[in-house]
């Protein structure tokens, strides 16, 4: 699942993916609020109102039949939300709050702990859950008079106390977590003070498996390749040359990278600039796909496709201008359509890679799915 990051608009990277930096003792109050859950295995997808940033702002809870189960009024000074598992988590104003979705739906937040004190002008990044919802990480990070920046991540959870896994000094660049997959956690080591008009991408350095119990990182791609996925069993899938980053003039290509043998690359058609969203499907044998290209048009075109990993043939989706987000149960994609993008109205989507797609809701931001 995704934290929230800024799309289509420009923004330093180092505020975009502003996260929660919290410090967790084991207090889980569990599910809020009176809505029950009638079948507590049926999934829920997360999604935003309007973009994160924007005031006033909430995230709703609806089931894939597009009935709406609950909604959650952020607070205006949230820095990221992110969810996953059971449980929604936002940071911001120096707090963790949660919401744990169980046999009821929760209709408000609650504080899990106050922010480590790593001085006022402290940002917080890089707030991730993961899979199951037990566990998440998030990244401090504080810039000196002198240029370089200290960085920490911090790992939290249910039952467990807040502890810093990982701490850097260095000059311009900062670690953050990206992402928490079915393949591990990642974390990037992000330049600070890049912008530009970014449709997809994740990270704009080099990334790094965390050893989540002993801090230990061990890398996974250079800076030309922009992290995208890691599946279960190791596999990477990056893009090569995305014009909105580091490149080498070639064209756009999607790299999954197994943990041992030979790239399988697709090549993106030569009008597109920018791809990404390129996730694996729960079994690692599809990837979907994105590519634009990134005009900044007043209506931005996307195409979507779906990639066998295993000879990297292109087989096209039934969807026109989404964006996957996560797999659903069932081989279904959950995809959104921000405002700006082409294809429809803006909103959730699921996606059934042989039938087609459906709106589930009319807010155009997909977080994620609860389970």
């Amino acid at each position: 699942m995704r934290p929230v990051a800024g799309r289509m608009i420009a923004a330093l990277v180092a505020c975009v993916l502003a996260a929660g930096c919290g410090q967790q003792h084991g207090h889980d109050p569990g599910p809020a609020g009176p809505v029950s859950r009638a079948a507590q295995a049926a999934p829920l997808v997360a999604v935003l109102d309007a973009p994160f940033g924007s005031v006033p702002n909430a995230l709703r809870l609806v089931g894939l039949d597009g009935v709406e189960a609950g909604r959650l009024p952020l607070p205006d000074d949230a820095e990221a939300v992110a969810v996953s598992g059971h449980r929604v988590l936002v940071a911001g104003a120096g707090r963790l709050l949660q919401a744990t979705v169980g046999g009821a739906v929760p209709t408000a937040l609650s504080t899990v702990d106050s922010l480590p004190a790593d001085g006022p002008d402290a940002l917080v990044r890089g707030l991730v859950v993961s899979p199951d919802g037990g566990s998440w990480l998030f990244a401090s990070v504080v810039q000196h008079g002198d240029g370089t920046i200290t960085s920490r991540i911090h790992r939290g959870g249910a039952g467990e106390p807040d502890r810093v896994l990982l701490e850097r000094t260095a000059a311009g660049l900062a670690l953050q977590p990206v992402a928490w997959t079915a393949g591990g956690a990642v974390v990037g080591d992000e330049p600070v003070g890049i912008g530009g008009y970014v449709l997809f991408r994740r990270t704009f350095g080099p990334t790094s498996l965390l050893d989540t119990r002993t801090g230990a990182l061990h890398p996974l791609t250079g800076e030309d390749c922009a992290f995208s996925d890691l599946a279960a069993d190791g596999t990477v899938a990056c893009i090569l040359d995305g014009r909105e980053g580091p490149n080498s003039g070639g064209p756009v290509r999607l790299r999954i990278q197994p943990r041992s043998g030979a790239a399988v690359e697709v090549r993106l058609p030569a009008e597109d600039q920018q791809a990404g969203a390129a996730l694996f499907s729960p079994d690692g044998t599809w990837v979907t796909l994105a590519g634009s290209p990134a005009t900044a048009a007043a209506s931005e075109p996307v195409t979507d496709l779906l990639v066998d990993r295993r000879d990297g043939s292109i087989h096209p989706l039934p969807a026109s201008g989404l964006i996957p987000v996560a797999w659903l149960p069932g081989d279904r994609i959950l995809a959104d359509r921000p405002n700006g993008i082409d294809g429809g109205d803006p909103g959730t989507w699921t996606i059934i890679p042989t039938v087609g797609a459906s709106r589930v809701s009319t807010a155009p931001v997909a977080l994620g799915v609860l389970r």
